[in-house]
């Protein structure tokens, strides 16, 4: 995933402890296309993406498998590999489909790319309740959603749907 980001809003060693909570550092794909990167634009940001792969491999004692490259030319993954969590949720995935029949419309989604990141237990419930009403959902939706949620993320426990238009209690 290509992450653009402006540093006056969140600097790149946010970014770089986002992602290193956010994934396995000791897992090593054999396959290029699944492995684990930290790319960056300058030596400045080389040398923090190696300051903070060298302080988590001393937190765990074990090696990161996390390779740390110069930026290149970015891939987008296949439409196909795009919203994963989304695309296994049947009934959002063909309500955002309607939504979006052109894949690469579903795709560039901001709304679709929400709700995959809440799939993943991603967010919190004040960010959900300030933009559920925002994310082109039916009624139906947003309460599965909500349940699919609070029913498997920790942190969404509790969390119920509140009224189209009006604020959770």
């Amino acid at each position: 995933m290509q992450v653009e980001f402006d540093p006056q809003q969140v600097s790149y060693a946010e970014l770089l402890n986002i992602f290193w909570a956010a994934h396995n550092p000791l897992y090593n794909s054999s396959v290029r296309q699944y492995r684990n990167a930290v790319f960056y634009l300058n030596d400045a940001q080389r040398q923090l993406a190696e300051q903070s792969r060298a302080a988590l491999e001393a937190a765990l004692g074990s090696a990161i498998k996390t390779d740390i490259e110069p930026v290149t030319r970015f891939y987008p993954a296949e439409d196909y590999h795009q919203k994963y969590y989304l695309r296994n949720n049947a009934v959002l995935f063909a309500e955002f489909r309607s939504l979006y029949p052109d894949p690469q419309q579903f795709v560039a989604s901001t709304a679709a790319a929400r709700v995959n990141g809440y799939l993943g237990c991603n967010g919190s419930p004040a960010q959900l309740q300030d933009e559920l009403d925002q994310l082109g959902l039916s009624i139906a939706a947003r309460q599965l959603l909500v349940d699919k949620i609070s029913g498997k993320c920790l942190k969404f426990t509790g969390f119920t749907c509140p009224a189209p238009g009006k604020s959770a209690p």
